[in-house]
């Protein structure tokens, strides 16, 4: 009985699932950045603005309670509505908003690894991938910082391209868990025990 239910798991249908989701959602994002970052960007704007209006009616509830803690979510909400109306005027400026922060986070977690390389011990070849791979990080990270808006599109290609690899690993781990479900056979005298 246990043979059977790990023979029919049919395990091999959610990376299935997955990886025609993420194929799809990696190709929008690498044919299509502009349309991909546009719609990214509206969607953001419009979480900010109802977080901003959360926080209103947070800061309305705290005011009624006495005290001067309102003013916290009052400001919150003021700077969440404010993000949210610039999104909707003004896309590409988010966008490069959001390129920068990218690309401080790439030269911080860059140099941190490339430092990391030189300080830890260990063996010289994992070392020299995490030198290069660091030093590649904050080289990228400066790239972003030069050129926010230009980089941003080929920010979204990148994303779009990871996802699409990542979809083709699901795809290929499916045909083979496939194939392993397919190719289990019986154990011997398995067939004998059934009988009984």
């Amino acid at each position: 009985m246990a043979y059977r239910m790990a023979c029919r798991s049919e395990s091999w249908k959610p990376p299935l699932a997955a990886g025609i989701i993420f194929l799809v959602l990696g190709g929008l994002l690498f044919f299509f950045p502009e349309g991909s970052l546009r719609l990214f960007v509206f969607l953001f704007g419009v979480l900010a603005f109802i977080a901003g209006i959360g926080l209103f009616i947070g800061a309305w509830m705290l005011s009624r309670s006495g005290g001067m803690f309102f003013v916290v979510p009052l400001i919150l909400g003021i700077c969440a509505v404010l993000l949210g109306i610039l999104s909707f005027t003004d896309p590409g400026l988010i966008g490069a908003f959001a390129a920068v922060l990218l690309g401080l986070l790439l030269i911080i977690g860059g140099l941190g690894g490339a430092f990391s390389a030189i300080t830890r011990p260990g063996s010289g070849t994992r070392r020299a991938l995490s030198l290069i791979g660091g030093i590649i990080s904050a080289l990228l990270g400066f790239l972003i910082l030069v050129t926010p808006r230009l980089s941003s599109l080929a920010i979204v290609r990148i994303i779009g391209a990871v996802i699409m690899a990542a979809g083709i690993i699901a795809l290929i781990g499916s045909v083979v868990l496939g194939l392993r479900e397919r190719s289990c056979g019986p154990p011997p005298g398995f067939e004998r025990l059934e009988r009984f």
